[in-house]
């Protein structure tokens, strides 16, 4: 039925009304008449459904002798044989039969607007769909009527992410109950999604730091970084404690040079104290100690103005470190250029001398002498400034004591 003055209204006045079908279970025919019940033959009810679409009009707004577009699902045929043979069944079901039942339409509430309505369709004409007929070979176990039924969809459980570490994809399967996607009216499901996993992260460590610690125990650091945005696993340690035992660190020695630049004669010197008298023993030549070395990171050499340690006579004194030192150097540090007349060489770890000092002099590079020097002139006691005072606890002391 419709309006003169609006849409039809098909979907408003009529409805379809779909008749169960007839379903069969069909066997294989037996030779003998009475093979079933000797063989003892049982198949269930067929189990059939019937599934029509959503919009039964399919958009339409008027009525025709199309029927409704309505399938017919139906499972395996449960049936339990006793005997020996082994029998093949099947279950068939026709689609169901459809038609248009319309009620007859109110009246118009205003006279302007007419209500025109259609006459329901005959569709008694319309052939009724039937299934193949039995074959020679079958015979019918079992018959049944459809039933309506609704179909929903059924998502599997999600399948693991694509990544193990960082932000990937994950899938899962989605399909209607009935095994056809076209009886599911609802919107199907995400078969796909966005995952993060992090389980496959890891850390990446980086080198050690060089030890700190000049001769003994310290603490080295090193960087550790993620292979991706999170690690779930613990964290590698990124400080430990190192040793330094370098052969600076046990060794003590001096050695003297003849020229201002460690050039002209030289002289080693273990540790020990060296009159005037020893040092000319050994080779060296009177007043003429311009530079000098110390090897040993607590050791220190200690030059005196006279031949016996300044013990008859007061006189200047100067302390070197662990390090080199040029005639200007020596100078610098309390020392006069070939005036030094005996020394005195010896390490002593608990000592608080400039040569434990990680800011002091070091070997193969110059020192600093203006700034931490240690000299000793007649009438004052012995000064320590600088770096050399305030450094690591030992002291190498080489005193060189040469007068001629």
């Amino acid at each position: 039925c419709t309006w003169n003055c609006t849409q039809p209204v098909c979907e408003q006045d009529c409805e379809p009304v779909c008749h169960r079908p007839k379903c069969e279970t069909r066997c294989p025919k037996p030779t003998n008449p009475n093979e079933f019940s000797e063989c003892g033959v049982h198949c269930d009810k067929p189990q059939c459904k019937m599934f029509c679409p959503k919009d039964i009009c399919e958009g339409r707004k008027t009525l025709d002798c199309q029927r409704p577009k309505c399938n017919t699902r139906c499972e395996e045929p449960q049936c339990r044989f006793i005997c020996n043979a082994a029998l093949s069944c099947k279950t068939l079901c026709p689609d169901p039969v459809c038609e248009f039942k319309c009620k007859k339409p109110q009246e118009c509430p205003k006279p302007e607007c007419r209500m025109i309505c259609e006459k329901p369709p005959q569709c008694d004409d319309v052939k009724k769909p039937t299934v193949a007929p039995v074959s020679e070979g079958e015979v019918v176990a079992s018959q049944g009527k459809a039933e309506a039924g609704s179909a929903s969809w059924v998502s599997e459980p999600w399948g693991v992410c694509s990544t193990t570490c960082g932000t990937g994809k994950k899938t899962r399967s989605v399909h209607c109950s009935s095994g056809h996607d076209g009886d599911c009216h609802e919107d199907k499901p995400e078969a796909s999604a966005v995952c993060e996993e992090y389980s496959g992260c890891e850390w990446i460590p980086g080198e050690w730091s060089k030890c700190p610690a000049r001769c003994g125990s310290g603490r080295q650091t090193r960087t550790v970084s993620c292979s991706g945005k999170k690690c779930l696993k613990p964290k590698p340690t990124t400080e430990q404690a190192c040793t330094h035992d370098g052969p600076e660190c046990t060794g003590c020695k001096a050695t003297v040079f003849g020229g201002p630049n460690f050039d002209g004669w030289s002289l080693e010197l273990p540790q020990g104290d060296y009159t005037s008298s020893d040092l000319e023993l050994k080779g060296a030549k009177c007043d003429d100690i311009s530079s000098l070395k110390i090897f040993g990171v607590f050791c220190h050499a200690v030059g005196y103005q006279y031949g016996d340690f300044n013990k008859q006579h007061d006189g200047w004194k100067a302390d070197f470190p662990y390090g080199e030192y040029k005639t200007k150097d020596m100078v610098q540090r309390g020392a006069r250029d070939n005036d030094i007349s005996s020394i005195k060489v010896f390490s002593d770890p608990h000592a608080t001398g400039a040569g434990a000092s990680s800011a002091g002099f070091s070997a193969g590079t110059q020192s600093n002498a203006s700034s931490s020097g240690v000299a000793h002139w007649p009438g004052a006691g012995p000064r320590y400034s600088g770096a050399g005072a305030t450094g690591a606890a030992a002291a190498l002391v080489l005193a060189a004591a040469f007068w001629c």
